[in-house]
C-alpha cells in the first residue's frame, strides 16, 4: 500500500558540491531546484531525469520540444544515450549530466542528482558567443517556472514508501 505525500519543491542555493557536478567551464548561470521526497532513492538519477522530462503528458512534451527548438538546441530525439534528446555526458546511479548546445550562443547542462531524501535538478549555462546572454537571461523566469512544474509533476508520480 502506498501513501500519498505532499510534493515539496524549492529553489536551493548553489554549493561547491553542486558546482562540481557540471563539466562546463566559465559557468554564467546556474540554478538548482530540490524535490523533497522520501522516495528519492527508489530511482536512479537517469530514471528521475526521464520521469521529469519524458514521463509527461503529450502537450507538455510538445511544449518542451517547441521551447528547446526555439532555443535551437542540438537535441537528438530518440537517439541512444539521450534523455528527451539531451545527450548523456555523465551517468551514475546518483548523478546524470545531460548536455545540449545552442546555435544562439550558449551551452547548457541539466544535472539530476539523487540524495537520501531529495532529488536535485540543476541547470548550468555557459556562453559561447556574445549574443548568448541576450538570448538566455530573459528566459530565466519562464525556465525556472517550467522546471518547478516538471519536478512537482514527477514528485506526484512517485508513491511514498510504506512505513
Amino acid at each position: 500500500m502506498s501513501v500519498a505525500t505532499p510534493v515539496v519543491v524549492r529553489q536551493s542555493g548553489i554549493s561547491d558540491d553542486l558546482l562540481a557536478l557540471t563539466t562546463l567551464t566559465d559557468v554564467a548561470y546556474v540554478d538548482c531546484h530540490v524535490l523533497e521526497t522520501p522516495a528519492a532513492t527508489t530511482r536512479t538519477a537517469q530514471q528521475w531525469a526521464r520521469a521529469i522530462m519524458e514521463d509527461v503528458p503529450a502537450a507538455v512534451h510538445e511544449r518542451l520540444l517547441t521551447g528547446w527548438g526555439g532555443l535551437r538546441l542540438d537535441l537528438e530525439q530518440d537517439a541512444p544515450n539521450t534523455v528527451c534528446g539531451w545527450r548523456i555526458a555523465v551517468d551514475s546511479p546518483e548523478c546524470v549530466v545531460l548536455r545540449a548546445n545552442s546555435e544562439l550562443g550558449f551551452r547548457g547542462e541539466l544535472v539530476t542528482e539523487v540524495l537520501d531524501r531529495s532529488v536535485r535538478f540543476a541547470t548550468f549555462v555557459t556562453m559561447s558567443a556574445p549574443q548568448g546572454p541576450e538570448v538566455w537571461f530573459p528566459l530565466v523566469p519562464k525556465h525556472t517556472a517550467v522546471v518547478r512544474s516538471l519536478l512537482e509533476d514527477a514528485g506526484r508520480g512517485v508513491p511514498a514508501p510504506v512505513r
